[in-house]
């Protein structure tokens, strides 16, 4: 039962009391309260969408006309008729194997050497974050210039001082996977942000554990091993699925190394890169979607991204669970 109540003199002139009053404070009432603007948010712009897709990759849809359900024939064409996207998948896989192991070992030596107090060491974090923060626009056109094949390229430039003919990174006729090499060897301008993170897990580490394995006779590369690696496994299952899903979803570093599909590189007009040596899953999905406008095959790649991406993660977690280690836990 609702009851009213005046109010006395300086408050409001009515308030509820009752069961109303008892359901709002309840604590479960004020945390949907709070988190209300995020499931509105997530039902209105990625529910829908997300259930759209799925419905579209069932159907051929184009830039005009009602969809038409097709069922699986999206599915079979993407598995056994189309070879660009056996291309992207294997693209992909050499992609996110390399890029992630270079992210994560180069990011964790960066932190185990800028970890310590010297002068200048923030200074270094600093330098060596900044890049992680810039756009990959920006990244992927600054680079085309770095690998640019004629000789005013910085790379080619450096090759010329050791008497090294120009390399045609980009645009290489008989060696097409050279712009995937230049694609991968750009990952090292972004260990920063893997980086910071590895040096915020190792500040979490207490000294009580060097300090014991230090009186245990334990050296430099046995207490990295035995003590830091084990009480870092958190951050790095962290920073490793982060970083696998990033390089899943890499779209505009290789979009602006094909050229972008307006030919500001050479002569490729294609946003898959001469021979498909580019072709990324977004990419490929761009060209299909939004380039040939096949909205309904472009969906089907959707949904295939968003299965490849949790059977991966899916591994990552499998494989950590056996070796991750956490504080304070009984196991």
């Amino acid at each position: 039962m609702l009851v009213l109540r005046r109010a006395g003199a300086g408050e409001r002139a009515w308030r509820p009391v009752g069961p109303v009053r008892r359901f709002l404070k309840q604590e479960k009432v004020a945390g949907w309260v709070f988190v209300a603007p995020w499931v509105i948010g997530f039902l209105g712009f990625n529910l829908y969408p997300l259930l759209a897709t799925v419905y579209n990759s069932f159907t051929k849809l184009g830039l005009f006309g009602e969809a038409q359900w097709v069922g699986l024939k999206n599915y079979q064409q993407l598995f056994t008729q189309d070879a660009p996207f056996g291309r992207a998948i294997s693209n992909m896989l050499i992609y996110v194997v390399l890029t992630t192991t270079i992210y994560i070992v180069g990011g964790l030596l960066l932190a185990l050497l800028l970890q310590h107090k010297f002068p200048g060491n923030h200074f270094f974090r600093v330098i060596f974050y900044m890049p992680s923060l810039m756009v990959g626009v920006g990244i992927g056109s600054m680079m085309v210039q770095v690998f640019n094949g004629r000789n005013y390229g910085l790379i080619n430039e450096a090759l010329g001082l050791l008497h090294i003919p120009p390399v045609e990174w980009l645009n290489n006729y008989d060696h097409p996977w050279m712009s995937l090499v230049a694609l991968i060897v750009t990952t090292f301008w972004f260990m920063g942000g893997a980086m910071l993170i590895f040096i915020a897990g190792l500040k979490g580490i207490s000294k009580t554990y060097y300090e014991a394995a230090h009186i245990d006779g334990a050296n430099a590369w046995r207490r990295f091993w035995s003590v830091t690696l084990p009480l870092l496994t958190p951050v790095l299952l962290f920073n490793t699925v982060m970083t696998l899903i990033g390089n899943i979803q890499a779209f505009a570093l290789p979009l602006i190394f094909a050229g972008g599909g307006s030919g500001s590189v050479g002569a490729v007009v294609s946003v898959l890169g001469y021979h498909d040596s580019l072709s990324m899953f977004l990419t490929y999905l761009y060209q299909e979607g939004f380039v040939d406008h096949k909205y309904g095959y472009a969906s089907a790649i959707a949904m295939v991204i968003f299965v490849i991406t949790l059977l991966m993660t899916a591994i990552v977690l499998g494989v950590f669970q056996r070796f991750t280690f956490y504080q304070g836990s009984s196991e």
